[in-house]
């Protein structure tokens, strides 16, 4: 009995070190220190312990992925993430974000597979959201307007889905569908410049220049320097003016 109640004062202090080790190379990663935080996090990693219950290595896993992915490391990334899909069924954060670095990178069909997996754990509006950006960069705008629906159905607060949404129904000529998309993340995220620009010239695909010309001036104040806005507030006027 003596010999069990050391052996787990032993993992206790071990495992409180380990988070400990952690919440350093946390604050490190914060920082923007990332080769510092990899360090104490590699020497902490104990593989063995990968499935032991109350290990720290989903969290130190997961964080040591975001590192290499930092760091332009996508197979040492990847590694990290697929190895915390398997200790955690449960949670679709893995995937989600596995995902987005394949989609930053341009890897449209990778990222795909890698949602759909996350699907099966999950319904997560950032899956929808991760295959609606796919389906749109591949011109599949259909698709990617119903998967960015299911996404904002899900958490009407998404605001980018929404604003991927409505470029989605600009694309499919949907002009009063667009405005109420962008309507909706404006509503939620009002100093976006972004969706600001894309409200305005949704209104100026339905030919409401006076009103387009308020949100793209709004846009500009958001981002002076942004030279597409400039062109939009000039196309603007010169429509007023005929």
């Amino acid at each position: 009995m003596k010999k069990l109640l050391f052996f787990l004062l032993i993992f206790t202090i071990i495992s409180s070190n380990a988070f400990a080790a952690y919440d350093q190379a946390l604050a490190l990663f914060q920082e923007k220190k990332y080769q510092e935080s990899l360090n104490i996090l590699a020497e902490d990693l104990i593989v063995a312990d990968d499935f032991k219950p109350g290990s720290p290595n989903y969290k130190i896993r997961f964080l040591a992925a975001h590192i290499h992915w930092k760091l332009g490391n996508e197979e040492s990334a990847t590694i990290h993430f697929r190895k915390c899909m398997a200790i955690d069924k449960t949670k679709a954060d893995p995937y989600i974000d596995l995902a987005l670095m394949l989609l930053e990178k341009g890897r449209l069909n990778p990222a795909s597979s890698v949602a759909e997996d996350g699907l099966k754990v999950k319904e997560d509006p950032m899956l929808f959201w991760i295959l609606g950006r796919v389906y749109y960069q591949k011109e599949n705008y259909w698709r990617a307007k119903e998967l960015l629906e299911r996404s904002v159905s899900i958490d009407p607060e998404l605001y980018f889905s929404y604003n991927d949404l409505g470029m989605a129904l600009m694309k499919l000529s949907k002009f009063g569908d667009a405005n109420t998309a962008f309507s909706v993340a404006l509503a939620v995220n009002p100093g976006s410049a972004e969706i600001n620009l894309n409200l305005a010239q949704s209104l100026i695909m339905m030919g409401k220049f006076n009103d387009a010309e308020i949100y793209a001036k709004k846009a500009n104040g958001l981002a002076p320097d942004n030279e597409m806005i400039k062109n939009i507030i000039k196309k603007i006027e010169e429509n007023k003016s005929k």
